[in-house]
């Protein structure tokens, strides 16, 4: 053993010391994710200092829980930024509970399979009326019209230990939303044609309640505002697993995560000659418009034909990851109507989520991680 290596851990140490098996150790070195101090030349022995110790318990405890590998570099990275691990840790754990509901409710399915002439279980909600509204609002443009899709003509109504939540989805474009309330009985999950949808947003708009009483059964939901009830039966069909497709498409660590101001971008797409150009899909013309970077990280728009517009998104300020490259280093091209729907009415502070200019991106509220809108790029 050199000098130097005796002031080292050898890695079946570091490996006792953290709790990583030295498989593990090398898994993540070959990884990039915690890589030795020091690698011998001859034996390619791995090395590492006193000071990885903790930072390999942190990875140790990250793989444990299931932390994705992207997740546990981005919290290795931070590891000295709370705020950036505590929202890694925050999205993991609603991945989680997320995936244990989807299993109840499919064991719920699974017995009703099983066995059909069982008692058919009721789920009771108490939500807030205006929140409710709220969030029919928030995915209802995201209905899909295809007479050849009817799965997705509906609105996915989840309901959760303390909530529901509320998907919808075209192909194009996928919109989520969550009401947090009182739930009494287990998980259960409807699918709400989207004519009912809409005579469910008419009754929300009902004064004389403060909240609204859900009741979601196999065959029916009932929602009461004020003394009068809606029922409506569910459609027979399975709705896309949606968890999955935005695990696949989004990932878990977006490159570009920019914070900006909503009504200053709806502005500005709704401005006299913002800079759009047309494509076609399906027979259907439809504007695009292209967001990009400044040289600040700010958000703003730009010529979907290829040159920059003058200006950035007033009131938009740069988020973490956002800085690097100037104007060209990104542009991402989308439907102006769907980017204007997702928007939503463009108060208050939102979150621009992406990848990349072929990549899907995300629309977030600042304040509301579980309301988001999930857009495809389109191909200049």
């Amino acid at each position: 053993m050199t000098a130097v290596e005796s002031e080292l851990r050898s890695i079946g140490e570091l490996a006792r010391a953290s709790g990583l098996t030295v498989s593990a150790l090398r898994f993540y070195d070959r990884s990039g994710v915690l890589a030795p101090a020091r690698v011998d030349p001859v034996t390619g022995y791995r090395w590492y200092t006193e000071e990885q110790v903790d930072p390999a318990r942190l990875v140790a405890g990250l793989r444990r829980v299931g932390m994705p590998l992207a997740g546990i570099a981005e919290a290795l990275r931070n590891r000295h930024r709370p705020a950036e691990v505590h929202r890694l840790l925050d999205a993991h754990l609603r991945r989680l509970e997320d995936g244990l509901a989807d299993a109840r409710r499919e064991l719920s399915r699974i017995r009703s399979l099983i066995d059909p002439e069982e008692i058919i279980v009721t789920t009771r909600l108490v939500l807030s009326r205006t929140d409710l509204a709220a969030a029919v609002d928030a995915v209802r443009f995201a209905v899909g019209a295809d007479p050849g899709l009817p799965v997705l003509s509906g609105v996915l109504v989840e309901v959760e230990p303390d909530g529901v939540r509320l998907v919808a989805t075209d192909r194009h474009r996928l919109a989520v939303a969550r009401v947090g309330g009182t739930v009494d009985g287990p998980p259960v999950s409807a699918l709400l044609p989207v004519a009912a949808v809409d005579e469910l947003r008419a009754l929300l708009d009902l004064d004389g309640a403060d909240s609204a009483e859900v009741v979601v059964a196999t065959d029916r939901v009932t929602v009461t505002v004020a003394g009068r009830p809606l029922t409506a039966v569910p459609l027979p069909y399975d709705f896309p697993d949606y968890r999955r497709l935005l695990r696949a498409q989004l990932g878990d660590v977006p490159t570009y995560r920019i914070p900006f101001d909503g009504a200053a971008l709806r502005a500005a797409l709704t401005a006299d000659g913002v800079p759009v150009c047309h494509r076609a899909h399906e027979g259907v013309e439809h504007e695009v418009v292209a967001l990009g970077l400044d040289g600040r990280g700010e958000l703003r728009l730009v010529d979907p034909n290829g040159v920059v517009a003058a200006g950035g998104v007033e009131g938009v300020e740069g988020g973490a990851g956002a800085g690097a490259g100037g104007p060209d280093a990104l542009r991402v091209a989308v439907n102006r109507e769907y980017l204007l729907d997702a928007l939503g009415s463009g108060d208050g502070q939102l979150v621009l989520e992406l990848d990349g200019p072929i990549a899907p991106l995300a629309v977030r509220r600042a304040d509301d991680a579980h309301a988001f809108s999930v857009l495809m790029p389109v191909r200049l």
